[in-house]
């Protein structure tokens, strides 16, 4: 199983994320709380870590997410916040994961 290498350990611990956990198919998961309290969490490629986390960062859908949010709570999902959080929470995800993108493209040139 590859595992992410150091300097690339470094980065994400410097942005207060996580490696939750490595799948078999040469993935890892890494995970930070956002500032509404949400257990955000990516699941992107070992190999070329930098662009797979800045492809993800760039599809990131900051309406899709809080429409997936509204949708729990109103199936029943206890915790989440208001649509006004939500919203403010989305854009902070977006911006965690395109500082995040950034500070890997800079280790990793």
């Amino acid at each position: 199983m590859k595992k992410l290498e150091q300097k690339y350990l470094d980065v994400l611990e410097k942005h207060d994320w996580a490696v939750s956990s490595y799948t078999d198919d040469g993935r890892v998961e890494i995970e930070k709380y956002s500032p509404a309290g949400e257990d955000f969490s990516i699941c992107v490629e070992v190999k070329n870590f930098p662009d797979a986390v800045a492809e993800y960062a760039a599809d990131f859908d900051i309406d899709e997410h809080i429409a997936m949010w509204i949708e729990a709570k109103q199936h029943g999902t206890s915790g989440v916040p208001s649509a006004r959080e939500l919203v403010h929470d989305a854009e902070d995800i977006d911006k965690m994961l395109q500082e995040l993108a950034a500070a890997l493209a800079e280790v990793a040139a």
